[in-house]
């Protein structure tokens, strides 16, 4: 099969023929129907510094959200048969450290990592163990599953940010897991979201999603989060999404008092709060995020993309066969939603 694969940890990557995978008794083969681009992806594709923050075992296929038909299961496999339509976790959890005991294995202690260090999805067949398979409801598309891994992390930003109807919510960052939170936090009962961002074409995207629209490099943030929050003097939730250090300079400025932030998004270098003044005294609680909880995260966000209630599909701006990789990942640096490979 053809596969695009890492070879070395430079620059680029390479189509390669190779052999379809080989089953162990506790994995399914999977026909791979869609395959999404993400910011990993991107890192690793170019080498550049923050890909050395990762265990990448070579050589290695790329790609890890991603969603098709399951062709084949190993002996030990109960739960999913062949036919079944599946999007996949990309984390791995061991099942026997002291966090899975906990029921958290999305921060597991020994976590494998689908498209990290183990073999990812941009090729026609990708394998993946049984138990990080998801099935995806009836009407489904696999477009929308190979998204449930990127929306799972907005879901899960928005499970944590404890939304309430009639809630003010600020996203700062509308990439495409921005785009799915504004599309979520709307759904769950936000009344007014307001997506921050400096790239004019997420901002468009942001409020076709039904959020205000605010560039943080035109206009004061504070003072348009402000004005629209009236005498609660400030959002009821932040949801961090951007990893751009600069948002932490007003970012607890926008929230009202006793308000939440969930921070998602990896920050590239460190920052100074001052824990008394920002956090103390204004009863902020806050809260980091890794991954999605596994299965609920996964069911919550299911349930809204089943009812229609979001639309994730709407977050996709361009498709490419794999061989065009090289097209697609220029294009992810352009004016772009979400990027996917379909066959």
């Amino acid at each position: 099969m053809r596969a695009l694969v890492k070879t070395e940890p430079v620059p680029g990557a390479a189509l390669l023929d190779i052999d379809t995978p080989r089953l162990q008794s506790d994995e399914v083969k999977v026909e791979v129907k869609a395959g999404a681009i993400c910011g990993t992806d991107i890192h690793f594709y170019h080498w550049d510094p923050a890909s050395t923050n990762f265990p990448v075992r070579f050589p290695l296929i790329l790609g890890h959200e991603y969603a098709g038909d399951v062709v084949e299961v190993g002996a030990d496999v109960r739960g999913i048969a062949v036919g079944d339509r599946i999007s996949v976790e990309t984390h791995i959890p061991c099942g026997a450290c002291y966090q899975c005991g906990l029921g958290e294995g999305h921060n597991c202690q020994d976590m494998g990592l689908v498209g990290i260090s183990y073999p990812g999805a941009f090729a026609r067949y990708a394998k993946v163990p049984a138990k990080v398979a998801f099935k995806l409801p009836s009407g489904v598309s696999y477009e929308e599953g190979s998204l449930f891994e990127p929306a799972g992390v907005a879901m899960r930003g928005v499970d944590e940010a404890h939304i309430a109807p009639g809630d003010l919510v600020v996203v700062l960052g509308c990439g495409p897991i921005g785009l799915f939170a504004i599309q979520i936090a709307r759904a769950v009962g936000a009344s007014q979201v307001v997506g921050v961002d400096i790239n004019e074409f997420r901002l468009e995207l942001a409020q076709h999603m039904g959020a205000l629209a605010v560039n943080a490099a035109k206009e004061s943030v504070v003072d348009a989060v402000k004005k629209v929050a009236g005498r609660k003097g400030g959002a009821d939730a932040v949801i961090e999404l951007s990893g751009a250090p600069e948002v932490f300079d007003y970012i607890f400025d926008i929230l009202r008092l006793e308000g939440r932030i969930v921070t998602v998004g990896h920050v590239s270098r460190p920052i100074s709060v001052n824990v008394s003044k920002q956090i103390n005294l204004k009863g902020v609680s806050l809260k980091g995020v890794f991954g999605r909880r596994i299965w609920e995260t996964w069911e919550h966000l299911s349930s809204l993309v089943a009812a229609k209630r979001i639309d994730l599909a709407g977050v996709v701006t361009h498709r490419f066969p794999l061989e065009a990789f090289e097209e697609a990942f220029r294009q992810v640096h352009g004016d772009a939603g979400k990027v996917l490979f379909v066959p």
